[in-house]
């Protein structure tokens, strides 16, 4: 692996050696980054960034989730693409991989609004791909600009109201019984523009138990009050009435059936069904040509049923307000005749769930066994800096200072009093540096202290099976390091190099019992720490066809870990590959043919904590082929495209230290999908 890092900066050392001096003056397009709250130049933004727009979110894909999109991008390691009562699991240099559902570790936005409660649990059944226009996922610590996350932030953007009207219709069908019905329409008249996606996905599934039905709606508003007011309204609204979910299975029954459902989900029916509606609104104010005022707030409420394979407790109901709101004053002035920005800012955010369990009678509802209410509020106060204090070196600086309270409110009595309360005070720094060595060839180091809280899913996880939270769960803690470097070269190509070290105490683990199969708990590692590489490459061959790959090398370990009498320390991290890789062939003719060839590549990983169980290496091949035309104010767009060329036996899920070694949910052999779209109007 030495070698290999070596030969990967040697190569791209001779790239930059060999640049020609003219290519100064010649810049590219800035590509500006929302992510980091400042906004940024990608180049010049000292910290891992992938950005991918809306051909590579919407294009002959199937859209019926952001697994598509982010699998393409290193450092970020996505399963579970069919589960949908599951979710997907997202993780970014290994934090997010433990999640038993929805996504943790990582801040989730939308087009200013949070996904994620302020607790650190996202859910991202309620984005609809095919409204998406931008993702920025910026990876490393991110504690400083947004609080409670670890990995990043992953930063979506839904299409703006356009100049010219337009209305858009899609249907897409597959394998599996997938069918997907989505139209689109916008306008902009005078100051106010509007956008509109409604879409409809359903499918049986690859194996039993996994049928899914969900309709998404979006609905963007966008007043422009004058040249230095603006108005956005965001209003989003899901309903999932059928998710199931078909477990985890053996080795020995992935052999046997790769189709079938584990027999405890048939018989307890398992699966979720929910309906979630968010309000959001922001406000943006330019006070002068070197101040801006930003105003947001947000209230959602979403309710969640789910059904898991056991009886006592096995029926779970979620009532939830999530709500919040922020202030940011952002300042462009000078220091010492050098360019300097800053931005302070507020963040109040709460999140109250009225969690309910009830006995699951072979798929119905039967007597209570827990009612308690679980709140988490969180005040946040950060202040971020950029100095350029050379022609070519630029230094960031922020820090935030976070107060959040964990409270649990027992209403069921009949087993004794578990309500508590959790006070959490946590002050988080991170700085960067970048330094341009030409033009369009800058390197940079960044360093940051990261935490995140148990989420009120996690806590109420109890397994000693009574109300409250687990009290043995502590916060984890993180000290990230990066150094890495982005090149654009003769103007066709873009490369991209960071090696990072973590550091973590009390790094939340994964488990399960025999006794509550399916459900998650979790526990505290001592120690551990992360080592890794990610390499990424974008070229353009010509017009007509563009190639990326990507590698990513990750080293994740247990440095001090104990657990039941066992000594798991220099153990792998189980359910992160150390080996991915990435490569994609995109071609688009003047005559409207387009044409996508992707091969992913995913190491072996361990399942488990004892690093006794391994789930194997694959490499799965997609392809997609598409031919748009346009007349003269319509266009029409038929594609196609097939998944798992090869027919690759691979698991698609691995459920982490899984009660009874049932760690594997097989993925879909080769499948197909072929879809229509319709526009009018717009360009």
């Amino acid at each position: 692996m030495r070698t290999l890092i070596t030969l990967c900066l040697i190569a791209q050392s001779i790239i930059l050696c060999s640049q020609p001096d003219s290519i100064a003056g010649q810049l590219l397009a800035p590509v500006t980054i929302s992510a980091a709250r400042l906004e940024f130049n990608r180049n010049e933004l000292p910290f891992s960034v992938a950005v991918l727009e809306n051909f590579q979110l919407q294009r002959l894909q199937q859209q019926i989730s952001v697994f598509e999109a982010l699998s393409t991008v290193p450092g970020v390691f996505v399963q579970n693409p069919d589960n949908f009562a599951q979710d997907l699991r997202i993780s970014i240099r290994g934090f997010g991989a433990r999640s038993a559902f929805g996504i943790r570790g990582i801040r989730i936005i939308t087009d200013g609004i949070p996904e994620s409660t302020p607790d650190g649990q996202a859910d991202v059944d309620n984005i609809d791909a095919g409204a998406l226009q931008r993702m920025e996922i910026l990876k490393g610590g991110s504690s400083a600009l947004y609080g409670n996350a670890s990995g990043g932030v992953i930063y979506l953007k839904t299409e703006e109201p356009p100049d010219a009207p337009f209305a858009e219709a899609q249907v897409v069908q597959g394998s599996f019984g997938f069918q997907r019905y989505q139209t689109k329409a916008g306008f902009k008249r005078g100051k106010v523009g509007g956008f509109l996606s409604m879409g409809y996905n359903q499918q049986t599934g690859y194996r039993q138990q996994q049928a899914m039905r969900q309709f998404i709606l979006n609905n963007k508003w966008r007043v422009d009050f004058s040249a230095k007011t603006t108005l956005t309204l965001l209003l989003n609204y899901a309903n999932s009435p059928q998710a199931e979910d078909p477990g985890g299975l053996t080795a020995e029954q992935v052999s046997a059936d790769r189709h079938q459902a584990r027999p405890q989900n048939i018989l307890y029916n398992t699966g979720e069904k929910l309906q979630q509606g968010r309000a959001g609104v922001v406000l943006v104010h330019r006070l002068s040509d070197q101040q801006q005022l930003t105003v947001r707030g947000f209230l959602t409420a979403r309710q969640f049923s789910n059904r898991l394979a056991f009886q006592t407790g096995g029926t779970v109901e979620i009532d939830r307000l999530f709500g919040g709101g922020g202030v940011q004053y952002s300042l462009n002035h000078s220091v010492f005749q050098r360019p300097y920005r800053t931005q302070i800012g507020v963040d109040l955010d709460g999140v109250r769930d009225h969690r309910q369990r009830f006995q699951n009678n072979e798929g119905v509802k039967g007597e209570q066994t827990l009612d308690q209410n679980e709140s988490f509020r969180s005040t946040g106060v950060y202040w971020l800096n950029e100095y350029k204090f050379a022609n070519r070196w630029l230094l960031t600086a922020g820090a935030r200072l976070d107060r959040v309270t964990l409270e649990a409110s027992d209403r069921f009595l009949s087993d004794g009093n578990q309500s508590g309360r959790i006070p959490v005070t946590r002050f988080s720094p991170s700085a960067g540096l970048m330094f341009k060595i030409k033009p369009l060839v800058n390197v940079y180091a960044n360093t940051s202290s990261n935490f995140e809280t148990p989420t009120l899913n996690e806590l109420s996880a109890n397994p000693n099976n009574t109300g409250g939270f687990n009290p043995e769960l502590k916060p984890q803690k993180s000290w990230s390091n990066e150094i890495g470097i982005k090149a654009t070269v003769f103007r066709k190509l873009h490369v991209e190099t960071a090696l990072f070290f973590i550091a973590l105490k009390n790094e939340f683990v994964p488990y399960q019992l025999g006794d509550f199969p399916g459900r998650t708990f979790y526990r505290n590692a001592g120690k551990s720490q992360r080592k890794g590489l990610e390499f990424a490459l974008d070229w353009a061959a010509s017009s007509a066809s563009t190639f990326s790959m990507n590698y990513t090398w990750s080293d994740f370990r247990y440095t001090g870990f104990l657990s039941n009498n066992q000594d798991f320390s220099n153990h792998f991290i189980p359910g992160i590959p150390v080996h991915q890789g990435f490569g994609a062939w995109r071609w688009s003719s003047k005559t409207g043919l387009n044409a996508v060839i992707q091969l992913r590549y995913v190491g072996s990983f361990y399942t488990n904590d004892a690093n006794t169980i391994e789930n194997g290496a694959y490499t799965l091949i997609s392809t997609k082929l598409g031919y748009h035309h346009q007349f003269s104010n319509w266009s029409i767009e038929p594609f196609a495209g097939a998944n798992n060329l090869l027919n690759t036996r691979y698991n698609a899920n691995v459920l982490i230290n899984g009660a009874g070694d049932r760690f594997f949910e097989p993925g879909a052999g080769i499948h197909f999908y072929g879809g229509l779209k319709i526009r009018l109007g717009g360009t």
